[in-house]
């Protein structure tokens, strides 16, 4: 268990330094489905955001970024989903679809909406990529114009892990940190299955302890345990509860 939670943080630290978080939206996409974000990534999809013009130096990156989706399709069925958005929402959805079907990108949801800023992610990009995933809302990975097959990899795999990060084992379940992204205080929930002399321990990315948050004897039944985040730099983190011989975990997001 110790190696796989190290092999957890570790191909997480590379892609995250500090959390940025995301923006929500409500809007209708070009099909006039509604989607509202916030709870499609607390739903456990991973979200990649492609704004472009649409332009001709937006087709290379954007196919590629389409190609790199679709390649989770079969391990991860419809978790990671591409987004492809007007940049200014200027472009109607009839000459949009038609530049995605023309480039190849299929399966790319389009919406031509001004709810859905890329100015809320930095500069403006031809096109500007953004993977998002996770309860925290984070984004993983921000680019403009060109994108690295690897960099964009490591995004969406450190959004699947923060989708997933929590496991649930036979010592507790509903293990959860509020409020997310945390600012000062953060409340840890969490139900013991049995009474238990247990830890509870918050690590960063590196695998490195950051705090022993909590050490004694807990009864059954469901516990919340207050940690002052203040002096903690934002980042994310990862909060291991043990006995010794079972362990659960979850991601928490310090954003002050």
């Amino acid at each position: 268990m110790k190696k796989h939670f190290l092999t957890m943080v570790l191909s997480v630290a590379t892609v995250l330094a500090s959390a940025q978080t995301a923006t929500n939206f409500n809007c209708n996409d070009c099909s006039n489905v509604p989607h509202e974000l916030f709870a499609e990534l607390d739903a456990g999809k991973v979200i990649v955001l492609v704004w472009v013009m649409p332009c001709g130096a937006c087709t290379g990156p954007s196919l590629t970024t389409y190609n790199v989706v679709e390649s989770y399709q079969s391990s991860n069925p419809d978790k990671v989903r591409m987004y492809l958005c007007d940049d200014f929402a200027n472009t109607s959805c009839t000459s949009l679809n038609s530049w995605k079907n023309s480039t190849g990108l299929t399966n790319a949801v389009t919406f031509s909406d001004a709810a859905i800023n890329m100015g809320d992610y930095g500069s403006a990009g031809m096109p500007k990529i953004v993977v998002l995933g996770g309860g925290g809302h984070t984004v993983f990975y921000n680019v403009n114009n060109t994108v690295n097959i690897t960099d964009l990899q490591d995004g969406i795999d450190a959004a699947l892990l923060a989708t997933g990060i929590q496991e649930q084992s036979e010592l507790a379940s509903s293990l959860n940190v509020y409020p997310d992204p945390i600012v000062d205080n953060a409340q840890i929930k969490f139900t013991l299955a049995r009474s238990a002399d247990v830890t509870l321990d918050l690590y960063d990315l590196s695998g490195k302890l950051v705090k022993n948050v909590y050490g004694g004897r807990l009864s059954a039944g469901v516990h919340s345990i207050e940690l002052a985040t203040d002096a903690i730099p934002a980042a994310v983190y990862l909060v291991k509860l043990s006995d010794g011989t079972q362990n659960a975990f979850i991601n928490m997001v310090i954003a002050h």
